[in-house]
């Protein structure tokens, strides 16, 4: 049996470590001639970022403008990714219910995802996406070291089917 891979699902937070897994999600979907998916995830409750976060409610307005920007932001990353066809989202809910749900939608045959490293007691308190993504994704998922780079000669953190 030959396995194929004809999409790749990509979600992304924007940061450093997903950018690199849209460079491998992009490397791999040349080489195979694979579809590439970006998804980006607004999740509930809405936090500011910096030191000291706090939830604020989501109007409807708020809503909107957080979509036009990750969409603006999808659609930005897209026109960088060459030789491959490239789709843009973004959906509702928890990272890992929307991930899993667009995986599924799309029929995608790998999810590549960034990672980042966390110290212990971080990692043990808020878990880690990527553990969660790896026990219920309905495909393989490969998971990308934000110090990696597909030009370099080194490899992706992990490889889980």
């Amino acid at each position: 049996m030959k396995a194929s891979i004809d999409h790749i699902l990509v979600p992304t937070n924007f940061g450093l470590a997903s950018a690199n897994a849209i460079a491998y999600g992009a490397s791999i979907a040349r080489s195979a001639g694979a579809r590439l998916h970006l998804v980006h995830v607004l999740e509930q409750p809405f936090s500011t970022s910096g030191h000291y976060q706090f939830h604020l409610p989501d109007t409807p307005a708020r809503r909107e403008r957080r979509y036009q920007d990750a969409l603006a932001e999808l659609r930005r990353l897209a026109a960088f990714v060459y030789g491959v066809e490239v789709s843009v989202e973004v959906r509702d809910g928890t990272v890992i219910d929307a991930t899993t749900k667009a995986a599924l939608d799309y029929g995608a045959n790998l999810i590549v995802v960034g990672t980042y490293r966390h110290s212990a007691l971080k990692h043990y308190i808020t878990g880690n996406i990527v553990d969660r993504l790896l026990q219920v994704a309905p495909c393989p998922v490969l998971a990308v070291g934000h110090g990696r780079h597909v030009g370099d000669s080194s490899r992706a953190d992990r490889l889980v089917a």
